[in-house]
């Protein structure tokens, strides 16, 4: 009989998860193991409130019975929240017949001792974890109170003064966040921007080509004002925080002024008109993929009848949809030419189904 197994990693560097993934799949070999599949949480904490994708898919495969063993390389790979998850999960494992083994610690819940030892580590790692949190909140404060850097990586056109950990200008990109910031002043669209690095082949911040959304991002980024950045956050129904994304200037908590954090490509008042200009063009589709547009076309084909006229003229555009689609046999779209408005009318041709001769009208 081959036993099966399946891997958890988790973490930011991928040499990192690779180290991890080979001493697992080396503890199932000596085992006489075959590991299954391989179940990753790239960037995912195990003490937030995140979802984890790869722990679910894990457990949900020791759980189901697909697998009877569930690797993980260190037992705070699996879990940062303490006994109240993990005691959850070896009990929801042990129901399913199966066992967790953590290869670091050397622990393997198939032997009763390993679960006291298990709930100990598990508490362990939550302590060090909500310490580290704590430390770092610290470190945070303090570095916002002296107009500091306080991590990651600067917007595009600055850099990180290695003394002073304030802004600096690039000397080799910030010519063209300015070039950016000057086109965004002047009412040139975000699509418009982009072309015009890419066809000068000024490369992104990644190295790859510009696109909306990257410039959207350097246009919002306080940063780029010479302003400290502060990432929103908001409350869980546990009672945790979450980062929701959406990148903000910091505000001294004391006089609710913004902060400063070096030279800036633009000025405050540059920034305001810039974010003015990006919210009175956002529309329902921003971020998504925009329907096609629909043509004025001649319905009538679909029509025949009183009741599916009064089913058309009371339809959603959703609904309308769904008919159109079952009403044509193919749709053509010709080739549009570059910089040239879409114009529905003269570029798409739809072609009708028609019935066959054996079909009931």
């Amino acid at each position: 009989m081959t036993y099966t197994s399946a891997c958890l990693l988790t973490g930011t560097d991928k040499t990192a998860i690779e180290r991890q993934e080979a001493d697992c799949r080396a503890w199932a070999e000596r085992n006489g193991l075959t590991v299954r599949k391989v179940h990753i949480d790239r960037g995912r904490s195990g003490y937030k409130t995140v979802e984890r994708k790869g722990f679910d898919a894990a457990l949900a495969a020791v759980t189901a019975g697909v697998v009877g063993t569930l690797i993980v390389w260190k037992l705070d790979r699996l879990s940062r929240k303490g006994i109240g998850q993990v005691g959850k999960v070896l009990d929801d494992i042990e129901k399913a017949g199966g066992r967790l083994v953590s290869v670091v610690d050397g622990l393997d819940t198939s032997n009763d001792s390993a679960r006291m030892v298990v709930a100990m580590l598990a508490e362990l790692a939550r302590s060090e974890s909500k310490n580290l949190g704590t430390r770092v909140g610290h470190a945070k404060r303090y570095l916002r109170s002296k107009g500091q850097w306080i991590g990651g990586q600067p917007p595009y056109g600055l850099l990180i003064d290695p003394q002073t950990k304030k802004l600096v200008h690039d000397p080799e990109h910030a010519v063209y966040a300015r070039l950016i910031a000057d086109e965004a002043l002047a009412g040139t669209s975000l699509v418009k921007i982009a072309r015009l690095l890419n066809e000068y082949e000024v490369l992104s911040p990644r190295g790859g080509q510009w696109n909306a959304a990257s410039i959207v991002q350097l246009l919002r980024s306080p940063a780029l004002a010479g302003l400290m950045p502060e990432t929103e956050t908001v409350e869980t129904d546990d009672g945790e925080r979450k980062y929701t994304g959406r990148v903000f200037p910091y505000r001294d908590p004391e006089t609710l002024d913004t902060v400063e954090i070096g030279e800036g490509i633009i000025t405050v008042g540059e920034r305001e008109q810039i974010i003015r200009t990006l919210e009175s063009r956002t529309f329902v589709h921003a971020g998504k993929r925009r329907p096609l547009p629909m043509p004025s076309v001649d319905v009538s084909p679909m029509l025949d009848g009183l009741i599916l006229r009064e089913a058309w003229t009371e339809a959603t555009n959703e609904d309308r949809r769904g008919r159109l689609s079952l009403a044509i046999d193919r749709v053509e779209v010709t080739k549009g030419v570059r910089g040239q408005r879409i114009i529905p009318e003269q570029r798409i041709q739809i072609h009708w189904a028609k019935l066959g001769t054996d079909s009931a009208a």
